[in-house]
């Protein structure tokens, strides 16, 4: 029997990232953004801010959990980043962008003295663009350098006093 969609999304769940999950975590990035972090920076990224991260897992045979997307947020302060969100490529298009958005945004706002998260974005990754506005995430500014030479990001931010509005799950 093949999964569809609505199958998979039931059976999903979203968990603070382990150890264990770094090679899926590292797969899934490498597939998302050729040229990225190393290993050895996931590692130290998790190790540091796990708490303020989350995967998607769906569970697989022998009940162990299969990750299939990831956000990594850091920060102190006033602001959280969201400086990595990746799908697995062959579960795209099935929720898990926005379950680990919502996520996100919720560990950020349970978060005492957080008061707005940040990202980036290549203006170009329509789906992801929509994706944040879908949420609520407003153009900060737009820097044609961000990552140096064509390599041009928009910064969005998502005021985290606004009022709590759910967004449907899926």
């Amino acid at each position: 029997m093949t999964s569809t969609p609505t199958d998979v999304r039931s059976a999903a769940c979203y968990r603070e990232p382990t150890r264990a999950d770094l090679p899926d975590i590292q797969l899934i990035d490498a597939a998302a953004f050729p040229d990225r972090y190393p290993f050895f920076v996931l590692r130290q990224l998790l190790d540091a801010h796990s708490r303020r991260s989350v995967v998607a897992v769906e569970p697989g045979p022998d009940y162990e959990d299969k990750v299939v997307g990831y956000a990594l947020t850091i920060g102190e302060g006033p602001r959280a980043w969201l400086i990595s969100l990746a799908v697995s490529p062959d579960r795209r298009g099935y929720g898990y962008g926005r379950g680990l958005l919502q996520r996100s945004i919720e560990l950020c706002r349970e978060r005492v003295g957080v008061d707005e998260v940040l990202l980036t974005v290549d203006p170009k990754n329509k789906p992801a663009y929509e994706l944040f506005q879908s949420f609520g995430f407003m153009l900060r500014e737009h820097d044609e350098r961000y990552f140096g030479d064509d390599e041009p990001r928009d910064v969005l931010a998502y005021d985290l006093s606004r009022p709590v509005t759910r967004v449907p799950r899926f």
